[in-house]
């Protein structure tokens, strides 16, 4: 029992979280591996941002435990999760536009030298060595808002992995990034896999998912209902899980012949008044009524 616990960098269990009267997640439980990739899949609305934000101290959890590298955490913040070895990229990107790449990397933890003046350049340094390990090209003194939407994510991913994290969520990190980009998220990951971090890939996207994924976890309605390895599944298993019965046929045929006609009119006159009220000093038609005359003709048939 104890070596099972021992094999796993994180583990939920039993999580609940309610927001007032609806119950968004409902006794979660769920086990990462370090150096692994689990893929975290579910319709909107199923719970999967909600439990990653009870995770990193977003939100508190109602019920359950979090035991992370063997010892039992309960995060008062996200400060208090990135110190301690899990990292969130947000789909929402959250950031200071106005200030530079380097500053948004390093808020809220600036260094600082020996007589206690913050140490820039060890902020451009570190940040420079990073990027160019991680293979990222931007110019570091910008402001973010000068930025694409992309190499702005791509600068909240560099910073999650800047903390040295034991468990890394992304949460849909390829909504707006371009193919090529995608391909240099996906080599990143690969990399901090190999190191033994344990990252948690939260997609709608199917094709991303069992390219990059080791395990697949699928919640519906709060619950998790699967969890698998990807080499275990398909696609359809997964849609099955997510919306909760079978479908055996996705792309049904479209059958858009028409059938028997079953109202028809033509040509009826429909007569259309406006009312022009009289403004003094102001231009308005010679009669105080104007009437328009329309020709319609509709026709419905059965499908």
């Amino acid at each position: 029992m104890t070596e099972d616990k021992n094999k796993y960098i994180l583990s939920i269990n039993g999580m609940s979280k309610s927001f007032g009267r609806n119950k968004v997640l409902k006794h979660i439980s769920m086990n990462v591996k370090p150096g692994t990739i689990m893929g975290l899949m579910g319709e909107n609305g199923a719970g999967k941002s909600t439990m990653m934000k009870c995770l990193f101290g977003t939100y508190q959890k109602d019920e359950g435990t979090i035991v992370l590298d063997g010892k039992e955490v309960n995060f008062s913040g996200p400060k208090d999760a990135l110190e301690n070895g899990v990292a969130m990229v947000h789909q929402e990107l959250n950031q200071c536009l106005e200030r530079s790449v380097v500053d948004n990397m390093f808020l809220g933890r600036y260094p600082k030298n020996s007589v206690g003046v913050i140490d820039e350049g060890r902020m451009k340094k570190e940040t420079s060595d990073l990027f160019r390990k991680l293979g990222i090209t931007v110019d570091l003194t910008q402001p973010m808002k000068k930025m694409s939407v992309s190499q702005r994510q791509m600068c909240d991913i560099a910073k999650a992995i800047s903390y040295h994290s034991k468990v890394i969520v992304l949460d849909e990190p390829t909504s707006s990034l371009t193919a090529p980009e995608v391909e240099k998220l996906f080599k990143m990951m690969r990399q901090l896999k190999a190191q033994g971090i344990a990252l948690i890939y939260i997609s709608h996207k199917m094709d991303e998912i069992f390219e990059i994924c080791d395990e697949i976890s699928v919640l519906r309605d709060g619950s998790l209902v699967m969890t698998k390895p990807s080499k275990e599944t398909d696609m359809n298993e997964l849609i099955a899980a997510m919306v909760g019965r079978s479908l055996d046929n996705r792309f049904p045929p479209v059958d858009n012949t028409p059938g028997e006609t079953i109202l028809k009119k033509e040509k009826f006159s429909d007569s259309m008044v406006w009312s022009v009220p009289v403004v003094p000093n102001f231009w308005r038609p010679s009669s105080e009524f104007v009437q328009e005359q329309k020709e319609i003709s509709y026709m419905m048939e059965k499908y």
